[in-house]
């Protein structure tokens, strides 16, 4: 009893630390999803001042190419005009005198719109210069906010593994329990239903060890964890090989979290529902296949070589709470099985990546 009370504490505990971890990580989210808003502001500004900064340059450009032909168009006028003082006056002397006033005035003009350009060009300079430094604080603002999210984005991913690695010792603790438990039992049906459950755990446990040796916890290489849940099976259910033998055959997939532990206790289950209930004492193998289906999805396969079911037993109905737990979690990843009887018993479960 003393035991009991000891695990139902250790789950409570588990329960208030997963609690207090997802209220942290919503407090991340919200913190990260501002960051993203503050970026796309930045990068906005950022645009719309490249945008000034071209236009600017543009405007700059054709100001120094209207300079230059002013000058160039002073420089002839200066000339002709050096030219019309050397020739010999003739009896159109006033005439010409008339067109050297206007040539001067039009030099005038000239002289003053050099000016304008020059003025206008150290007006350019000094929005050049303003533009560039608001684009550094700009750039400084962006950086700061990337780092911002980058350290928000470790710290949420250093307390995802926190958890797993949380979970992975609590339920290795739970499981120790049971294990106390099983050996102290008297009644054989004790001894099994607490083996069971210790096999249901690890089913779970293995998992989160994944996620926390990986550094990862978007996905489980599902076809590596078959081997390591199989193997686990196999030592328990006592399976050597010989008399009783358990295959496994996977294709390489990755699957997310949330369908990785549904998945693992359906494995769990349907193996040892086989080793269980299908050879009846004598010799016999299991197969478990996991592979990619024709429509996308994938399907997993437990298949045995037993007596088979009885012809009239409808499983989506037994009453054992092993099939009740394999039809929950089908049903939690919308998934469906189908159960064949030739040659043994097949049961496959296939549904959708999402």
């Amino acid at each position: 009893m003393a035991g009991l009370q000891q695990q139902s504490e250790e789950l409570v505990e588990l329960r208030l630390r997963l609690a207090t971890v997802d209220q942290e990580n919503e407090q991340l989210q919200i913190a990260l999803e501002d960051v993203t808003r503050r970026l796309d502001a930045i990068a906005e500004e950022s645009s719309a001042l490249q945008a000034e900064r071209r236009d600017l340059i543009a405007d700059n450009a054709h100001l120094r190419h209207l300079l230059a032909q002013s000058q160039a168009r002073f420089l002839e006028a200066q000339v002709s005009a050096g030219r019309d003082s050397q020739r010999p006056r003739t009896g159109l002397e006033g005439e010409i005198s008339i067109l050297n006033e206007e040539l001067q005035v039009s030099l005038e003009e000239l002289q003053v719109t050099a000016e304008e350009l020059e003025n206008a060009n150290a007006a350019l300079r000094v929005a050049n210069e303003t533009l560039e430094r608001q684009v550094a604080e700009r750039t400084a603002n962006l950086d700061l906010a990337v780092a911002e999210r980058d350290a928000l984005i470790g710290r949420k991913d250093l307390l995802i593994r926190e958890v797993d690695h949380r979970v992975k010792n609590s339920l290795q603790m739970v499981m120790s329990l049971l294990r106390i438990q099983a050996r102290s039992a008297a009644d054989a049906a004790t001894r099994q239903a607490l083996q069971t459950a210790v096999m249901r755990i690890q089913a779970i446990a293995q998992v989160h060890s994944m996620l926390h040796a990986r550094n990862s916890a978007e996905g489980v290489a599902f076809h590596e964890y078959l081997d390591e849940i199989c193997t686990f099976l196999g030592e328990t259910l006592g399976v050597d090989g010989r008399r009783r033998r358990l295959e496994v055959e996977a294709d390489a997939i990755e699957v997310p979290t949330d369908l990785a532990i549904p998945l693992a206790l359906v494995t769990a289950e349907l193996v040892t529902n086989a080793f269980r209930h299908a050879f009846g004492g004598e010799t016999g193998s299991v197969r478990v296949c996991f592979r990619r289906s024709a429509g996308g999805g994938v399907e997993l396969m437990v298949a045995d070589d037993g007596c088979g079911l009885p012809a009239d037993f409808d499983w989506s109905h037994g009453k054992g709470l092993g099939l009740q737990v394999v039809k929950a979690m089908a049903e939690q990843v919308g998934g469906r099985v189908d159960v064949a009887r030739q040659d043994g018993t097949r049961f496959i479960l296939k549904l959708p990546l999402p």
